[in-house]
């Protein structure tokens, strides 16, 4: 077995790891029922919410009036999109006073105040400002955080146990979440991932400081920007394809798939949670595969693979989509090719932004490289008008040819500037 597999973690990094798991489980739950919770409740029942008459007339005044289902699309997009472009700032912030610690406290108070808004109903969209403020400060100076201590211990199984949390997360959310709002409704879903920032608030206090980055090592490490546009480029159009999953994907199942498992209804949110599950089990995969090869994989083959797994999930999705209502085993099929895809491309593109990257920056460059998702949201939302006026197999195409774009901007990345990396991740990093 190679010697950096062999490092033990750092102290603190267990602790980050299940804030990181508390954090996921919160963010994904609510993202997981968000264009549901959309379509179904707040626009559906009608009654007063803060802001959301002004707001509509603000988005349909720019992309043109498309009915429920096309503005709850924007919205969906325009709040993901939001949350990945705060995250540079936040890390900015904590780079710049070099106290990140605090600007993750902050950010994890306001992600709960947002979260019990949601359930109010009336303060839907306040809620959703709060979010993706706290997001901002917490969730790449989190990132960061493991970064120093992966540096410090010269362990890449560090990240693949850290991003197991975070699938945990990102498999528990949807799945109690779904199952909360199928039962009880909305609201409940909503305070119940609110308690689960709680707890992310009460594990970080147990966390050892973490201690940021010399000035002296930026002296020896300058940041390869040809690198790093090339890959936040490549993993960009990879998620152009995968966030999708979380939208439309959802209201698809709700619409076409029998979902009817053992004689239970289950809710369309699950298909999200099985992500999770997939991802953890491919991680682990991973995790033992990539020591044994021979020759293991670049980084930037890796990302090109992840992307043809997208392309060819969204594919199957095409081919799924005729005329009559379809079973699960097809669905889940496709999301196992996006779960595929994301293990390869994802880590992929953060290990080239990682190696690419000055120490001293690194809130900064984590930060950056996740607008990846901030441009995805936003081109996921803008597709998403298109579902309700034209025919499925095309719409589904399109996404494919995301991910083939993605594979082809990967293999422009020269050899000799990739880096490897023995993890796996979800979209939900």
């Amino acid at each position: 077995m190679r010697d950096r597999d062999t490092t033990p973690p750092a102290p603190g990094f267990w602790t980050l790891a299940r804030v990181e798991g508390w954090e996921r489980c919160a963010i994904q739950g609510a993202k997981s029922l968000l264009t549901l919770f959309l379509v179904t409740d707040l626009l559906g029942r009608g009654g007063p919410v803060i802001g959301l008459a002004a707001l509509r007339a603000g988005i349909e005044g720019v992309t043109g009036a498309h009915g429920d289902i096309a503005f709850a699309s924007q919205l969906y997009g325009l709040y993901g999109a939001l949350t990945y472009l705060v995250l540079p700032l936040g890390g900015w912030i904590a780079d710049r006073s070099g106290r990140r610690r605090p600007a993750m406290y902050a950010g994890a108070v306001l992600m709960t105040l947002g979260l019990l808004a949601l359930a109010s109903r009336t303060c839907a969209l306040p809620g959703l400002a709060l979010l993706i403020g706290g997001i901002g400060l917490l969730k790449g100076n989190l990132a960061a955080e493991v970064g120093a201590l992966r540096v410090r211990s010269a362990g890449e199984r560090l990240y693949a146990a850290y991003l197991a949390f975070l699938n945990g997360g990102a498999l528990l959310g949807p799945l109690i979440g779904g199952w909360l709002a199928l039962r009880f409704g909305f609201a409940a879903a909503f305070a119940v991932m609110a308690a689960s920032m709680i707890a992310a608030m009460l594990t970080l206090r147990t966390a050892p400081p973490v201690r940021l980055s010399e000035a002296h090592e930026t002296d020896r490490h300058h940041t390869d920007w040809p690198r790093v546009i090339l890959a936040i480029t490549a993993v960009t159009l990879c998620f152009c394809a995968y966030e999708q999953l979380t939208n439309m994907v959802l209201l698809w199942a709700e619409q076409r798939v029998d979902l009817t498992l053992g004689g239970l209804t289950i809710p369309p949110s699950w298909l999200a949670a099985a992500d999770g599950l997939f991802t953890i089990a491919l991680a682990l995969l991973a995790y033992r595969l990539w020591p044994r090869l021979s020759r293991e994989p670049d980084a930037a083959h890796k990302l090109a693979a992840g992307g043809i797994a997208m392309a060819l999930a969204y594919g199957l999705l095409a081919g799924l989509s005729g005329g009559v209502q379809i079973g699960l085993p097809g669905p889940l099929c496709a999301v196992l090719l996006l779960s595929i895809g994301v293990v390869l491309s994802w880590p992929s593109a953060l290990a080239i932004v990682a190696a690419a990257a000055a120490p001293s920056r690194r809130g900064l460059m984590t930060g950056l490289f996740y607008l990846h998702g901030f441009v995805a949201h936003l081109v996921v939302g803008q597709l998403g008008t298109l579902y309700p006026r034209m025919d499925q197999p095309h719409f589904w195409l399109i996404h494919a040819g995301f991910g083939i774009a993605g594979a082809a901007v990967a293999l422009l990345i020269p050899r000799a500037q990739a880096t490897t990396t023995s993890t796996a991740a979800s979209a939900s990093a």
